[in-house]
C-alpha cells in the first residue's frame, strides 16, 4: 500500500491525519493527573456517543476483547443464553459465550436477512434465558438488525440484552439506554475512525448488579468490570496499564465525531451508503441484502459470473489504490465487501465505484462504462 491508497475495507478505516498526529505526543505516566484528564474526557465523550449514562470502559484490545469482557462479566457456566446469528460475527459471539460455559441456543438467520421479531419472541417464550446476544451490523453481511424492537422484546421478557455494535457505533444511531441495551461493545477502528487498539464496553446498572451477584468469579481477570470501577472513578489509581497514546487518538476522534454532530454524522453515512448501493446496482451488480435491512456502514455485493475475486481485488488495489475486502464464510470468493464508514466522503464513494468499474471491465464484465459512478452521482445530487 502507498500513502495515497484508499482503505475501503470494513475496518480498520481511514484515520484523519489530526488523529494520527495526536499519537505522536510523548507517552506520559498512566497514573498522572494529565492522563487522568485525558481518560475522563474520553470516557465522557464515549458516553455521549453510546447515548448512555451507564459505565463506559475503554480497554487496550479490539472488538473481540470487547465481546469477551462483555460476556465474561455476566455469564456463568450453565447459564441459558440465546444468540441471534445471521453472519460470521454472530456465530463467533455465540462461540465466545459457549467457551465461557453458557448453555447456548441459537436462532440462525439466513445471511443477508435481518432477525424477525416474531421468531425471537417465540423462542424467548419457550425458555427462560438469562441473556440474548445480537450483532447490530454483522461485518460479514452488512445487515442491520432491528435493535429497538429487539430491545423492547428483551425488556419485556426480562433477559439481559447484549449488543455487538462494532460495525455500527459512530456511524449509525445506537441508543444504548433508550433501547434497553444492558451491555454494548465496539472497537476503535471502524466508524469511530481511530486506529485499531481500543475496545469499548458499556454496562448499565442491571448488568453491574448481575456481575455483583455472581456465584463465581469472572473468567477474565483483566476484563473484570469490578476491578476497573475504581479506575473509572479515579483514573490516577492503578490496575492495568492503558494504551496511553491510543487514548490520545480516541479522544481526538471522539471530539471530531461530536463536533460534526451525531445526527449529522448518521445522515452523512446514510446518504453515502444509499448512493454507493445505487452505484453498484447501476453496474448491474446483485447485493446481498435488500435496502430495507441494509446498514449504512458496509455493503456486500456478489461478483458477476466469471469474475475472479482474487484478480478483482488485486486490480482494485494495484491499479486504482483502493483496498476492499473479500467475502467471509459461505461468501468467500463469491462476493466482496466495502466499508463506507468513519471519515468516508463523497469523493471516496465515487473513487471506489470508479475502481470497481475498471476492475470489472478488466475481467470482461459487460456493462455500460460509467453507469455506476453516474448513478451514484445522481443519488448524491438528489439527496443534497
Amino acid at each position: 500500500m502507498g500513502e495515497r491508497d484508499l482503505l475501503m475495507i470494513p475496518g480498520p478505516t481511514n484515520v484523519d491525519p489530526m488523529v494520527l498526529r495526536s499519537m505522536a505526543r510523548p507517552t506520559i505516566s498512566h497514573t498522572s493527573t494529565t492522563f487522568a484528564s485525558v481518560f475522563k474526557e474520553t470516557v465522557t465523550d464515549l458516553g455521549r456517543i453510546f447515548k448512555t449514562k451507564g459505565i463506559v470502559l475503554p480497554l487496550a484490545g479490539t472488538g473481540t476483547l470487547g465481546a469477551e469482557v462483555a460476556l465474561s462479566n455476566i455469564i456463568e457456566p450453565g447459564d441459558k443464553v440465546l444468540s441471534i446469528s445471521g453472519g460470521y460475527f454472530g456465530d463467533r459471539l455465540a462461540e465466545i459465550a459457549g467457551n465461557l460455559g453458557a448453555n447456548m441456543d441459537k436462532v440462525d438467520v439466513p445471511w443477508g436477512s435481518a432477525a424477525r421479531i416474531e421468531n425471537i419472541e417465540r423462542k424467548l417464550s419457550e425458555t427462560a434465558y438469562k441473556a440474548m446476544l445480537v450483532v447490530h451490523v454483522d461485518t460479514s453481511t452488512g445487515v442491520a438488525n432491528p435493535m429497538k424492537e429487539l430491545g423492547s422484546l428483551a425488556r419485556a421478557k426480562g433477559v439481559l440484552f447484549v449488543v455487538d455494535s462494532v460495525c455500527s457505533m459512530g456511524g449509525m444511531d445506537v441508543q444504548v439506554d433508550d433501547w434497553g441495551i444492558n451491555v454494548c461493545f465496539t472497537g476503535s477502528q471502524k466508524a469511530l475512525a481511530a486506529p485499531p487498539g481500543i475496545a469499548v464496553i458499556s454496562f448499565d446498572s442491571k448488568a453491574l448488579e448481575v456481575r455483583e451477584k455472581r456465584r463465581t468469579s469472572p473468567s477474565s481477570y483483566y476484563g473484570d468490570i469490578k476491578r476497573w470501577l475504581p479506575i473509572l472513578q479515579e483514573p490516577t489509581k492503578y490496575f492495568a496499564t492503558p494504551a496511553v497514546n491510543m487514548f490520545y487518538a480516541l479522544r481526538e476522534s471522539c471530539k471530531m465525531i461530536l463536533s460534526e454532530g451525531l445526527e449529522e454524522r448518521f445522515k452523512r453515512h446514510a446518504k453515502l451508503a444509499s448512493a454507493f448501493r445505487a452505484g453498484l446496482k447501476g453496474m448491474g451488480l446483485q447485493l446481498l441484502c435488500e435496502d430495507a435491512v441494509a446498514s449504512n456502514t458496509l455493503t456486500v455485493a456478489f461478483h458477476p459470473k466469471g469474475v475472479s475475486d482474487a484478480e478483482f481485488r488485486k486490480s482494485m488495489a494495484e491499479d486504482y489504490g483502493v483496498v476492499i475486502a473479500g467475502g467471509l464464510g459461505p461468501l468467500k470468493d463469491k462476493a466482496f465487501r466495502v466499508g463506507h464508514m468513519g471519515n468516508v466522503n463523497r469523493s471516496d464513494i465515487l473513487a471506489t465505484l470508479s475502481a470497481i468499474e475498471g476492475s470489472l471491465g478488466k475481467q470482461a464484465y459487460q456493462f455500460q462504462p460509467g453507469s455506476g459512478v453516474s448513478t451514484a452521482n445522481r443519488s448524491l445530487t438528489a439527496t443534497v
